[in-house]
């Protein structure tokens, strides 16, 4: 499905704006995505596009947005998020007005999306409620029914074709009051400055859209004319509060887990076999590194390469890797199908893209990890792990809990709501 939204009369679309005058006074009707890279502030949505990708056409159905948007004098920009099931529908949008710029420093944390604009409109619904607005933390499966699905899934990793099994839980929680977006978005980019922060609408309402935000630390991939880059992580541990040697010695052993490396390592197999297709060349380090985050350590491997002519768009580069085993599991298709039969709750876009391209095809897409999907009066946060014949079903649910600590810290939760809720 297509649709378009008018946009207002005199209010000329900005596309790469140098300028910040235009910032509307309705921050609900706003989306952004910050990369490393990239900042992205868009108003509105143009044009919409929600469709699945059963048949391989949503690429194809996507530029030619992209080209309306052109012949429209709309910024020729694709932002939203892919599913994790691509049969299912993606949200993508251009949109109305669009500001983009490099990266945002670590010192624009507090009233970033303010000084980003030159405006203090965006902080309109910070009046409204404080992020701290959480009650009756539930959650989904339970963290003894989490173990009990990994427990169930081990057998399954000793017979083809299943080597990995993604599984993830949930927390659902009511809100009194609408989101506190700028808050909420200001602590996205406190707690997660080197990664890719985003909070997308997934209507255009004029108050409290629905929304899906996170604060990912991973990379599906980044293409910039004919140079293309990724970033799969798997293999996690929780960092030590001290952050000194004890901390170090924790990224050390992750680092030397045969468990973890094995699980990294099918992660990347299917990675680089999905884009030597579209490569002239591509550099893979023989092994992996860490990387890390406020809370936690993972294994990180950098994979950098030049696109064969014509240069495939950000986009078919991210639905050629999506969803790879960091996320889903191997073979996809058998570990796709096993966690829908499985999981009690539908992931709809946690475990898919999010990010943005333009007409010529550059873009990013991070992997929807560490997130949250709002609805007015609720929020769902999501955390997985992957699990191979070796997983112990105590350590990933325990590694389940340290990653909602991420979304639970940038709601404001108290830390004795964030230890029983991810200990339940």
């Amino acid at each position: 499905m297509v649709s378009t939204a008018v946009y207002p009369a005199g209010a000329a679309p900005i596309a790469h704006d140098t300028s910040n005058d235009w910032l509307p006074t309705q921050s609900d009707r706003t989306s952004l995505f910050a990369s490393p890279q990239h900042s992205l502030l868009a108003y509105g949505q143009a044009l919409v596009l929600q469709t699945h990708n059963q048949h391989q056409q949503l690429c194809a159905q996507s530029q030619a947005l992209l080209q309306q948007a052109q012949t429209q004098a709309l910024p020729p920009v694709l932002m939203g998020m892919l599913p994790f099931n691509v049969n299912h529908d993606s949200y993508l949008f251009v949109p109305q007005r669009l500001h983009m710029r490099g990266p945002l420093s670590s010192n624009e944390g507090i009233n970033t999306t303010a000084s980003f604009a030159q405006s203090d409109a965006l902080a309109s619904s910070s009046a409204r409620a404080s992020v701290s607005g959480p009650t009756q933390l539930r959650p989904e499966p339970t963290a003894a029914e989490f173990e009990t699905l990994v427990a169930s899934a081990l057998p399954h990793l000793n017979d083809n074709p299943l080597s990995k099994i993604v599984l993830a839980r949930t927390l659902c929680a009511q809100l009194a009051q609408p989101l506190a977006r700028q808050q909420l978005w200001d602590q996205l980019l406190q707690l997660n400055p080197q990664g890719y922060n985003f909070l997308m609408n997934m209507a255009d309402h004029q108050h409290d859209n629905p929304c899906f935000f996170g604060a990912s630390p991973e990379l599906l991939v980044r293409r910039m004319g004919a140079q293309v880059s990724v970033n799969p992580l798997a293999g996690t541990a929780a960092r030590h509060p001290d952050g000194g040697a004890t901390d170090q010695a924790v990224g050390q052993a992750l680092l030397n887990s045969p468990k973890d490396r094995h699980e990294h390592a099918i992660v990347i197999e299917s990675v680089v076999a999905a884009l030597q297709p579209f490569c002239e060349t591509l550099q893979v380090p023989d092994g992996p590194s860490l990387a890390t985050t406020a809370t936690l350590w993972h294994l990180s491997t950098p994979i950098t390469g030049t696109l064969k002519a014509p240069y495939a768009s950000s986009l078919e580069l991210a639905l050629a890797m999506h969803p790879t085993p960091a996320v889903c599991g191997a073979p996809m298709l058998a570990a796709r199908d096993y966690i829908e039969a499985t999981e009690p709750f539908a992931r709809e876009f946690f475990t898919g893209a999010v990010g943005w391209n333009n007409l010529d095809g550059d873009g990013e897409w991070a992997v929807a990890i560490r997130c949250g999907h709002y609805q007015p009066g609720h929020i769902r946060l999501y955390a997985g792990a992957g699990i191979v014949a070796e997983s112990d079903p105590t350590s990933e649910r325990i590694e389940t809990g340290n990653k909602l600590r991420t979304m639970l810290n940038a709601l404001g939760c108290a830390p004795s709501e964030i230890e029983q809720s991810i200990l339940e």
